[in-house]
Formats: C-alpha cells, sequence, structure tokens
C-alpha cells in the first residue's frame, strides 16, 4: 500500500502558535477599546509536565493516635493529592503572551512575588477571571471554541 506521508504533515500540528481573543472592559486601549488577549497554545505534553508538579506524596497519618503514620502490610500507607488550582494558574501564566502575567515590571507594579498570583490580581472579578480562563482552556484544547461565543456575549453584557 502506497501511503502519501505529506498528508500528515501539517503545520498547525508542528508548531502551535498563538490565538487571539476580546479583550476586557477593564483594560482599554488608547483608542477606547479592549486590548485583545494573546494566548500561546500549550501543547499537551507541557500542559502535562506542568500538572506533574503539582502532586504531592504525604504520609497518611492516624490523628485518633498521636499522628503515627499508618503502616499496612509492613509499608507507610502514603496519600497522593493533586493542587489542581495552583496547576491551572501555572498553565494559566505559561500561556498568556498579552498581557504577559510573569512580566517583572507588571509584577511591581501591583507588589506580587509569586507570579501564580498574578491571574487573580488582574481578573479579580469572579467573570472576568472565568473568561481568562477559558480563552486558555480554547487556545490549549482543553475546551471547545463553541462555548466561546456563548461566554464573550455573556461577558460583554
Amino acid at each position: 500500500m502506497d501511503m502519501n506521508l505529506r498528508a500528515f504533515m501539517k503545520e498547525e500540528l508542528k508548531s502551535k502558535g498563538n490565538m487571539e481573543f476580546d479583550g476586557i472592559e477593564r483594560f482599554k486601549g488608547k483608542d477606547g477599546k479592549p486590548i485583545p488577549f494573546i494566548i500561546r497554545r500549550i501543547p499537551m505534553k507541557e500542559i502535562k509536565e506542568i500538572r506533574e508538579l503539582y502532586w504531592k506524596d504525604e504520609v497518611f497519618r492516624d490523628k485518633k493516635n498521636g499522628g503515627r503514620p499508618v503502616v499496612e502490610n509492613g509499608h507507610v500507607a502514603m496519600v497522593r493529592e493533586y493542587d489542581a488550582e495552583r496547576a491551572g494558574l501555572h498553565i494559566m501564566v505559561e500561556a498568556f503572551v498579552q498581557p504577559k502575567l510573569d512580566d517583572s515590571e507588571l509584577m511591581e507594579y501591583y507588589g506580587v512575588l509569586d507570579r501564580l498570583d498574578m491571574p487573580e490580581t488582574l481578573f479579580p472579578s469572579r467573570d472576568e477571571f472565568k473568561y481568562a480562563n477559558e480563552c486558555v482552556m480554547i487556545a490549549c484544547g482543553l475546551m471547545g471554541s463553541e462555548d466561546e461565543g456563548r461566554e464573550v456575549d455573556r461577558i460583554k453584557n
């Protein structure tokens, strides 16, 4: 069977690039229009690597027995926890190109020391944060873009 491999060579799969989204009313340019968000389309491999940073293993302790470790079958029992909120903030910071959330000048202006605090600093209202987060999810392929149109209309009104 003769297969044309060129059919499988797609530039959009090689280089994810950026996506542009409507900005929010809080940040307007000189022309009075909202400055658009530019979001880097993070590959799934990078998203998985970021998420892996937020798994934490801890010894399971018996609170009724003075906080001693629980031992099962000769092994110390472990609890594995995932901090989805911090992972999501990390992905958001990595994805935003405009505004660059971890820009040192921007962080200094707001008095923010931890770059993962920047999304909640720049997008303090629940709706603004949710919209910014959904832009990232759409750009990274974690959410369908059909939801984008409804959310944009809702935020604008």
